[in-house]
């Protein structure tokens, strides 16, 4: 590419009947002035598409940089998306596996309680007819001593006593021991 310089460096032979050299020289002054502008401003956009092109480089590493890093942060937030489903899902069957625990733990409570509850009541029933049995025999005990103080009183001519407060006819007297009333 031809610079400014030789543009101004070049000479022509002169010849006979060769063009007018003022004019020549006042041209070729014009194409330098001209020609140096347009070298000049070519330079500079060499020296911009340069720095441009650098520019675009920097963007283009840049941006595959941010792509990397939008992949990787993705990667992560899948990893702890899928974690935190792992641990969710752990807790419930942790606690799903502690409700049973309790509810087992309930049952088993409930039929020992259950279970008391009839050893009680048969405990219950056993000591009532028990009782029934020990006031029956001391009924008759009575009784027995009764007649025979009768019978002894016969024998010796006496009367029978009226009954009195706390004495009486006990043979009509039947305790229910449920109730403890007189029947």
């Amino acid at each position: 590419m031809l610079t400014p310089l030789d543009i101004n460096k070049k000479e022509f032979h002169r010849s006979f009947r060769g063009y007018n050299c003022e004019e020549v020289d006042e041209f070729l002054e014009q194409i330098l002035r001209d020609y140096g502008q347009v070298y000049r401003e070519n330079q500079e956009m060499r020296e911009k598409n340069q720095r441009l092109s650098e520019e675009l480089e920097r963007y283009a590493r840049l941006e595959q940089t941010l792509k990397d890093a939008l992949v990787m942060a993705q990667q992560a937030a899948d990893e702890m998306r899928q974690n935190v489903q792992r641990e969710a899902e752990l807790k419930l069957q942790e606690a799903e596996n502690k409700a049973r625990e309790i509810l087992n733990q309930a049952r088993a409570r409930a039929e020992k309680v259950e279970r008391y509850q009839r050893d009680l009541e048969a405990s219950t029933r056993a000591f009532k007819m028990r009782l029934r049995s020990l006031l029956q025999a001391q009924l008759e005990l009575l009784e027995d001593r009764v007649e025979a103080e009768v019978a002894a009183t016969a024998d010796q001519g006496e009367q029978p006593q009226e009954p009195g407060p706390g004495t009486g006819e006990i043979r009509d007297c039947k305790l229910d021991p449920c109730n403890q009333e007189q029947v």
